[in-house]
């Protein structure tokens, strides 16, 4: 975890309730309409106290408008939304105990850094003492405790956004909402600003609800994941549950990169492949299904290999290097296949391969998921 010099966690941690403990926000059967475009179709979902929910898909999926349903910018067409046992769908936005990061920092250029921060606490009339002492708390929690008398445009993108964040948190919402805030950031930025996002949620122990496109941050920042699909959640559940058991196919592709074979379930326990029979751990019902595998499941060997699947022996016509692993695209009778290769052999493009199966990593899909 990346900690700056002088920024210190000023709060302890706050340990994580129960699973079985109320839901914090609830979100009941919730549409939106815009004019005629349904942005919002019929979720619900139940967000618990103090873990970081992320709302993840392409662009016009939902998840902003989401959100905004529940910062209260919008009112849903239909539904309710609760905050713990409050009913708050029709409530303005400043009495929702609810704050929004943006994708936009929207400082006050010409307001200092301490006076950013502040903003909220002013217009709460809280004394001067008491603000100033949140205030400072603030900037010591997101490694800014110096840089109170600068203004916006005197610190980089990504201070600033750690400037939003210490404004959203120090009037002390129940629940933080954050939408899209690092897509303004490079690459480099934008890893170490959700690192301290996340050392945030866990020092503070919000609630915090998250929206981005990308699925690499979705998948190291989050608790749980609900993946959008046109105004609809297509799945949610940890990390490991919408990366290694998508439930259809467009989670699957949505949520990295997978290769998609033909297969039929033989009985609960076993599939073939081609002509060869494998095993795997969950069970489905016999018949025509899709056979699921990441590029680190499967493995590269030499073409004649007896442990190789025939119908998976084939040529290898790219590659990429991806640093630990290389990528490589072979050419097999399915198709193009992706492996993700961690040795060092370095296969040459051309190279008559065969590819082995952990069986241990399949997942199967219906074949019309």
């Amino acid at each position: 975890m990346t900690i700056h010099a002088g920024m210190t966690a000023p709060i302890a941690p706050v340990a994580s309730e129960a699973t079985d403990a109320p839901a914090h926000v609830r979100i009941v059967e919730v549409s939106k309409r815009l004019g005629d475009f349904a942005a919002v179709r019929n979720i619900s979902l139940d967000i618990k106290r103090g873990e970081m929910l992320t709302l993840l898909g392409p662009s016009g999926c939902g998840k902003s408008t989401t959100l905004r349903l529940l910062a209260g910018f919008y009112q849903p067409t239909e539904g309710e939304i609760f905050l713990g046992d409050t009913r708050i769908t029709m409530l303005p936005p400043n009495q929702r105990q609810m704050t929004m990061v943006f994708q936009e920092y929207a400082l006050f250029p010409h307001l200092r850094i301490s006076e950013n921060v502040g903003y909220g606490l002013k217009r709460r009339r809280l004394p001067k003492a008491q603000a100033e002492a949140r205030i400072a708390e603030m900037l010591e929690l997101v490694g800014l405790a110096t840089s109170g008398e600068k203004y916006p445009h005197q610190l980089s993108g990504g201070q600033q956004q750690r400037v939003a964040l210490a404004r959203a948190l120090a009037v002390d919402p129940e629940v933080l909402l954050l939408d899209e805030p690092l897509s303004n950031l490079d690459a480099r930025l934008r890893v170490r600003l959700r690192e301290e996002i996340v050392r945030l949620q866990k020092v503070l122990g919000k609630t915090m609800v998250f929206v981005t496109h990308d699925q690499e941050e979705a998948l190291s920042i989050s608790d749980r994941i609900a993946v959008m699909k046109e105004g609809r959640i297509e799945q949610l559940g940890t990390p490991d549950e919408i990366y290694f058991k998508p439930r259809s196919r467009y989670v699957a592709e949505f949520v990295g990169t997978a290769n998609f074979l033909p297969v039929d379930v033989l009985d609960a326990g076993t599939i073939r492949l081609g002509s060869k029979n494998l095993s795997f751990a969950a069970g489905r019902a016999p018949g025509a299904a899709t056979l699921m595998a990441r590029p680190h499941a499967l493995k590269l060997t030499e073409g004649g290999s007896p442990a190789a699947i025939p119908e998976l022996r084939g040529v290898i016509e790219r590659k990429a290097f991806h640093g630990s692993t290389t990528r490589l695209w072979a050419k097999t009778s399915f198709g193009d296949v992706i492996v993700d290769d961690p040795n060092s052999r370095g296969w040459p493009i051309g190279a008559q391969i065969g590819i082995e199966i952990d069986t241990n990593q399949l997942h199967v899909l219906g074949a019309d998921d």
